[in-house]
């Protein structure tokens, strides 16, 4: 199928009351992965984005914490423990999102490109929620800007696996990759009720995990099949 006469049938969807976001309509699909560290999503992305393309349609892949001036910052002082409060750090994360979904999300949407986005809105609900500030905060300071995806695969794995999986890679957030911490991040994800959250079990192979994403992803959108 051509990506016009898909990206077509997504906006006939989401004029029939399927789908509803801020701003203006978005043209394109946005699929967001989330998940805790070496839950697999990065790989998940790259899977999904090949799979779309031999479908015909335009993808681009992105991931928060951008590679902007806000990310690198991110970055930078998440590296230690004690370098950043919890507000400051939200802080960060809201700065780099906002400049994300104005210069590369809602541009790439309404040119009719695909988006895949490695980490969004839910994990600053999870891990910032995890550091003790209160969901509805994070929410209410995202309500300006930003534009829901639709459909956001969380996969789940326990932390044990997660960390078993990430420990021979060089250390880039280290609170973020603690137990105790990643334990708490974990419970919030899977307290997420939003429509468009799944949560998929991400201990079986990337290939396993894969045609489950794609099973859900063709069951909300027939025309990919």
């Amino acid at each position: 199928m051509q990506s016009s006469q898909f990206i077509s049938k997504i906006n006939q969807r989401r004029k029939n009351g399927s789908q509803k976001m801020t701003g203006r309509v978005k043209k394109g699909l946005f699929i967001v992965l989330e998940g805790i560290d070496g839950s697999g999503k990065s790989t998940q992305v790259e899977l999904l984005a090949r799979r779309l393309r031999k479908k015909g349609l335009k993808v681009i892949t992105l991931r928060e914490p951008t590679e902007g001036r806000w990310g690198q910052k991110i970055r930078e002082l998440s590296k230690e423990r004690g370098s950043i409060t919890p507000e400051k750090e939200l802080d960060l994360f809201i700065k780099d999102r906002r400049e994300n979904v104005l210069k590369n999300i809602k541009p790439a949407l309404e040119a009719g490109q695909t988006v895949i986005l490695d980490r969004y809105f839910y994990s600053t609900l999870a891990y910032q929620g995890a550091r003790g500030i209160p969901l509805e905060k994070i929410k209410r300071r995202h309500q300006s800007f930003i534009l829901i995806p639709d459909l956001v695969f969380i996969i789940d794995v326990p932390v044990t696996v997660g960390l078993k999986r990430i420990k021979d890679r060089p250390v880039i957030y280290r609170l973020f990759e603690e137990k105790s911490y990643l334990q708490k991040v974990r419970r919030i994800f899977l307290s997420l009720k939003d429509p468009e959250c799944v949560v998929i079990d991400g201990r079986s192979s990337a290939d396993a995990v894969g045609r489950k994403i794609w099973s859900l992803l063709t069951k909300k959108f027939p025309a990919l099949k």
